[in-house]
């Protein structure tokens, strides 16, 4: 008795509309799963001034913010004055080659910004630069 060599023909359909659905079903669980970024952002209204850009350099450039309530803040994290001080004498120390700009709110007290000028000042600082906006 011979049996027959050829092997019965399976046909698989794969139905596209099922894979349609799972693609749905895991997009709706990574969209709801997903923590998303919130970045802390400083919101200062920066005066306008017409003198070039000063070069940032990764790692050497630290950013000192003073809010319009007079609040200040090193690379987005608030801290108060005497800590301010202490902040800046440790970064100086660390790298005699650190950038500091400082940014202050237009509407902040001058006094605010002078303090800070003091600190440095105080602190033998010399690297400093005031973040303004462009005229254009």
């Amino acid at each position: 008795m011979r049996r027959n060599s050829k092997r019965p023909s399976v046909n698989l359909d794969i139905a596209p509309v099922n894979l349609i659905d799972l693609l749905l079903i895991l997009l709706i669980f990574f969209i709801t799963t997903t923590t998303f970024l919130q970045l802390k952002m400083i919101d200062l209204n920066i005066p306008v001034s017409s003198s070039k850009k000063v070069v940032y350099k990764k790692n050497l450039t630290h950013i000192i913010n003073i809010t319009q309530n007079c609040e200040y803040f090193i690379d987005k994290k608030g801290v108060n004055k005497l800590e301010l001080k202490e902040r800046l004498n440790s970064i100086h120390n660390e790298n005699k080659n650190s950038i500091f700009q400082v940014g202050a709110d237009k509407e902040s007290p001058h006094r605010c910004f002078v303090d800070v000028l003091d600190i440095f000042s105080n602190e033998g600082i010399g690297n400093i630069s005031v973040l303004t906006k462009n005229k254009e």
